[in-house]
């Protein structure tokens, strides 16, 4: 039974029933891997996804929508935001909150235009220190748009927190910080690993486009893979203007510096089997898998970006400057000879993420947000007063 076939709420004798929320993403790896626990722990909310594509799994109790996107920008937008703006005045959330960019870009005004209020969640702010003048022009004019219609707009980097009011972006009283955290339970707990090896194992776990660094990745196997085996765990994104193409792929998987095992239902079996994990990314918000590697005591060799300095200390050597891929290479290099030191410094990044990256931290935030919207456990009527 889909949302707007179930009895409302009001009238004699009626029981009120939970908020009628919505969650607008991109693509449906969104809502599995990045909400999945908040829509299964925020239970007290009646909860829909309208998502970009099919969405065949969500947790139980949730419904789902499924309103054609694209990623890129392209000539059906118009038609994404007219079936958004459609399905989003029928049904009269008491809430609408976005994810990604696409989703954000066209779910917002369409959030506002029919009288729900607008939550835009910042996964990793499209302007931030370190891009060029150009990406930073239009990142600025996206980030402004969105925050623009946004009621609130929630952030998960504390540099974010920081940046975008000083950049005149969005006004700081409109921004709260919820942060990102993983469920602890899950990457602490023994797990056997997927893959074994004589040589140390170097994994990098994401999608396979240029953002997240992926061919810095690649020419780090081609310079050290005499002395380890290098593995990408993670999905194509053949939709993306700067999705590594096959044939990179096939050349680095051929001559055996990479082995690809592409998508995974669960994460932990690898990350378990590697020693040191590296992600070169160019642009993150808190990225999840920096908070999962360290929580299960594996060292994270990264860029020093927004967003990963958060979550690896700074001062454990493990940072290297955005691009440098020298940089990169000596550390990594440092680490497959030295198993004492992958030891402690993975303990250092775990100890690290289990004081601060937990996600019941981030539930009790956005419960907080609701809250003070006028969503809560019960009656999403009073939500809409203010908004209609």
């Amino acid at each position: 039974m889909s949302g707007s076939d179930r009895p409302r709420a009001g009238g004699l004798g009626s029981t009120r029933r939970p908020a009628r929320c919505c969650r607008v993403v991109t693509t449906s790896l969104t809502a599995r891997v990045l909400l999945g626990n908040q829509l299964r722990s925020l239970g007290e909310m009646d909860w829909t996804v309208v998502s970009g594509d099919a969405y065949d799994d969500p947790p139980t109790g949730v419904d789902v929508e499924v309103i054609p996107i694209r990623r890129e920008f392209a000539a059906s937008d118009l038609r994404s935001f007219v079936g958004l703006w459609r399905y989003l005045r029928k049904q009269r959330f008491a809430l609408v909150q976005t994810h990604t960019p696409k989703a954000s870009f066209l779910g917002l005004p369409a959030a506002r235009l029919t009288g729900s209020p607008a939550i835009y969640t910042i996964h990793g702010s499209l302007y931030f220190a370190g891009n060029d003048r150009k990406a930073n022009l239009l990142g600025w004019c996206f980030e402004r748009w969105c925050c623009g219609w946004a009621d609130r707009v929630l952030v998960q980097s504390s540099e974010d927190e920081q940046a975008l009011p000083a950049a005149r972006i969005c006004e700081k009283d409109k921004l709260t910080y919820i942060g990102n955290g993983i469920v602890l339970d899950r990457f602490t707990a023994s797990v056997s690993p997927a893959l074994v090896s004589d040589r140390p194992i170097v994994m990098m776990v994401s999608r396979l486009v240029r953002e997240k660094g992926c061919a810095d990745f690649l020419d780090l196997a081609k310079s050290l893979s005499s002395e380890a085996d290098f593995v990408h765990v993670g999905p194509f994104e053949h939709d993306q203007s700067d999705a590594l193409n096959e044939a990179e792929v096939a050349r680095a998987s051929e001559s055996g510096a990479v082995r690809f095992v592409g998508g995974v239902e669960d994460v932990r079996p690898y990350l378990a089997s590697a020693d040191v994990v590296v992600l070169p990314s160019y642009r993150e918000g808190i990225p999840r898998v920096t908070m999962e590697a360290a929580a299960m005591g594996r060292p994270v060799v990264a860029y020093d970006i927004r967003g990963v300095r958060e979550v690896i200390d700074p001062s454990s050597g493990l940072l290297v400057p955005r691009g440098d891929g020298e940089a990169l290479a000596a550390v990594v290099r440092s680490l497959l000879g030295d198993p004492a030191r992958r030891f402690e410094l993975g303990e250092r990044c775990r100890a690290r993420v289990i004081g601060g990256y937990s996600e019941d931290r981030v539930l009790d935030r956005l419960r907080a947000v609701y809250a003070a919207i006028g969503v809560g456990g019960t009656g999403a009527d009073s939500a809409l007063e203010g908004y209609s």
